[in-house]
């Protein structure tokens, strides 16, 4: 069922993180990130798995790890200010204009959740398929805040209640046993059908407020917090080394 579908895996990986230089080389347990989440697309067999990047030192690295390189991207669509949806477009544009098959699914994904598995991707696209009212599928996991523990501050003076939750605030509820149970949408995969991007292709402001999925047609996949785990950080990725 999979298979009779046209596919592709994106990853980005621009090359001018901030928060962690050079973030997208560093390893995991010896492997680096962009190697991790290259070879686990490819292990699906689903599809073709595209960098995309500005850096030729990744394209180069990328190559040789099976991913392909169409292009380097402009430096307007690297920025840490752009958007990974002006990337995707960006992307989509160029397969237009050269005529290459643009594919029905994209999947988004980012090299910072390393633990995502290659059986849970298959499992995404299984169910993104099949479930052929959505346009988007998002991995979700059990929060590990709660709404209800948001507060905030005002002239010094804490306020709760800030979110109602299913029908209940944190003051109607005493004991923590009864808050209703929370889940929280995280980044380790998101698929799309091309089609929600393809209405956005001649808007190249870099910094296009759209999202990497269609809110208004989305289905979630359950992963393990394992799975979710996003590396953000030096603390994050020293972190990811002992887990």
């Amino acid at each position: 069922m999979v298979l009779k579908k046209k596919i592709e895996f994106f990853i980005p990986a621009r090359s001018g993180s901030s928060r962690i230089k050079n973030k997208n080389l560093k390893k995991i347990h010896g492997k680096t990130l962009l190697e991790i989440s290259i070879k686990k697309c490819l292990k699906t067999k689903l599809g073709d798995v595209v960098v995309s990047t500005d850096s030729q030192n990744y394209a180069n690295y990328c190559k040789k790890k099976g991913a392909k390189i169409y292009y380097l991207r402009e430096k307007k669509y690297s920025s840490s200010k752009s958007s990974t949806v002006s990337s995707i477009l960006y992307h989509l544009r160029y397969l237009k204009k050269n005529n290459i098959t643009i594919p029905e699914y994209l999947a988004i994904i980012p090299v910072t959740n390393p633990f995502l598995k290659t059986t849970t991707i298959v499992r995404a696209f299984k169910k993104i398929i099949k479930n052929k009212k959505f346009n988007s599928i998002v991995s979700y996991t059990k929060s590990t805040e709660h709404p209800f523990l948001y507060v905030d501050i005002i002239k010094d003076k804490i306020k709760f209640d800030l979110f109602k939750f299913k029908n209940f605030y944190y003051s109607d509820l005493e004991r923590t046993q009864d808050w209703p149970y929370s889940i929280v949408a995280t980044p380790s995969i998101k698929i799309t059908k091309t089609k929600y991007f393809l209405k956005h292709l001649k808007n190249k402001d870099p910094y296009f407020n759209l999202k990497t999925f269609d809110l208004t047609s989305c289905t979630g996949l359950k992963i393990s917090n394992k799975e979710s785990f996003d590396i953000n950080n030096p603390k994050d990725l020293r972190l990811a080394n002992i887990i």
